[in-house]
């Protein structure tokens, strides 16, 4: 009989974990993680580069320099693969630095925890499939063109989703406009970099004096932008932009250590 009831409890525990314990800061929840062991740069770095993902799977890639690319592992929602994501991969590491982003969201199917748990499990196995290297930043992009239920349980499933990386050795960061990390979360602070998404630009010029003014000014989260992003089109081309504010070092990973 015991060994019956230790053996439900511990199916419960798997089934509906407990869920983290998440601080608050000025009434509002705090979010973070223990960040793994970081790749130093040891060179300098252009602080300019491009994000891609599936939607620019057609598109020939640039070939305009820039310091760094992060590209979508996923395509567009939690557990769907990029189809051209070791293409977008392989040319990313033409560059200097690298990252990638995968896509989050909470459909408020079971526990938080576990589902947290469960993207973050998923994408683990796709960086193995791809052979992207341990020490590679990880951005949680997390907006409101995907399902999410409470502010509470998007908490713990971030939370969860970040810790889970952290621990297999991935940095992370969080990516967003700030309205939809408002809507998501209810305005949780921040212990990780974050990733500024401001919009679209008539050119690149006024998209980096844009990006260059956003570094010095609080995005979400609490926290003054590592990276802002900005959307501009060049030859009819319309791409992702980004200028990096701070040092690489958790933000971008050196092609060549």
């Amino acid at each position: 009989m015991l060994a019956g009831f230790i053996g439900f409890t511990l199916i419960s525990s798997w089934l509906n974990p407990e869920p983290l314990s998440i601080g608050t800061v000025d009434g509002r929840t705090f979010i973070s993680v223990q960040q793994p062991a970081q790749i130093s740069w040891t060179a300098p770095l252009d602080n300019s580069g491009y994000d891609v993902s599936h939607p620019q799977c057609k598109s020939k890639l640039p070939s305009s320099p820039v310091g760094f690319v992060i590209v979508g592992l996923n395509k567009g929602k939690p557990f769907t693969s990029n189809p051209c994501f070791e293409t977008q991969w392989n040319w990313a590491k033409t560059h200097d630095g690298v990252a990638v982003y995968i896509n989050t969201a909470d459909p408020n199917d079971g526990s938080a925890t576990r589902y947290g748990k469960s993207i973050a499990s998923d994408t683990i196995k796709r960086l193995k499939k791809f052979k992207v290297p341990v020490g590679t930043p990880v951005w949680l992009d997390v907006e409101t063109h995907n399902t999410w239920s409470t502010t509470d349980r998007a908490a713990q499933v971030i939370s969860e989703t970040m810790a889970q990386l952290s621990a297999a050795g991935y940095p992370v960061g969080i990516y967003g406009p700030p309205a939809h990390w408002f809507e998501i979360t209810g305005d949780a602070n921040l212990g990780v970099p974050t990733w500024l998404a401001l919009g679209k630009y008539p050119d690149v010029a006024s998209g980096v004096a844009a990006a260059k003014a956003a570094c010095t000014t609080s995005s979400f989260g609490l926290r003054e932008p590592a990276i802002v992003q900005f959307v501009a089109t060049v030859g009819r081309v319309t791409l992702d932009r980004n200028y990096m504010c701070l040092a690489p070092t958790g933000l971008v990973a050196p092609v060549h250590p």
